[in-house]
């Protein structure tokens, strides 16, 4: 009759931490629910200007960013192909990265594609500086760093980061198609 009061202890003990789990677990489920279900308020906002139109980088409502291909810090090697109404299709990567190294791969088959239609180049981030200010220009920072210039300067697309064969081949058709 000694293991009864212990047994007993032991029911209770197991029955309070069942009930205090099923109570805490109700609190959490409730402020979940409650949280999700609460009204959403939006204010609203006005538009102006014509925000249907596409630019630079494919979003609408901004302006299209264009290299100014007189300014003087810009080489000759993206002057001249602009200055003979041909496009300008640059990549900057950092060799030894895989990913990179992959895109310079993608870069070089759609080069020999399409030489005849665009000017191709392609850098290493550390020579980067050879660009003079394009890079700032172009609003990039860091590689890698796609972009396809129009011949009148203006950017048709710029990607940063990886892309796959797919989409740079695409963009460069669309661009030189043109």
């Amino acid at each position: 009759m000694s293991g009864q009061p212990a047994y007993r202890s032991f029911l209770v003990k197991a029955a309070l931490i069942i009930v205090m789990g099923a109570a805490i677990m109700a609190v959490l489920t409730g402020g979940i629910v409650l949280a999700t279900n609460a009204p959403t308020t939006v204010s609203p906002t006005t538009v102006s200007g014509n925000y249907n139109t596409a630019g630079s980088y494919g979003i609408t409502g901004y302006p299209t960013l264009t290299v100014n291909a007189q300014a003087p810090n810009i080489p000759s090697f993206v002057k001249n192909p602009l200055a003979e109404k041909r496009g300008v299709i640059l990549l900057v990567y950092v060799a030894g990265v895989t990913e990179d190294d992959q895109m310079l791969g993608y870069f070089n088959a759609i080069k020999t594609k399409y030489a005849a239609q665009g000017s191709f180049f392609s850098f290493e981030a550390r020579h980067a500086s050879e660009l003079g200010d394009l890079l700032a220009q172009l609003k990039i920072s860091q590689p890698p760093a796609f972009v396809v210039i129009s011949p009148d300067g203006s950017v048709y697309q710029e990607y940063t980061g990886w892309i796959s064969e797919q989409v740079m081949s695409q963009v460069v058709a669309n661009a030189l198609a043109k």
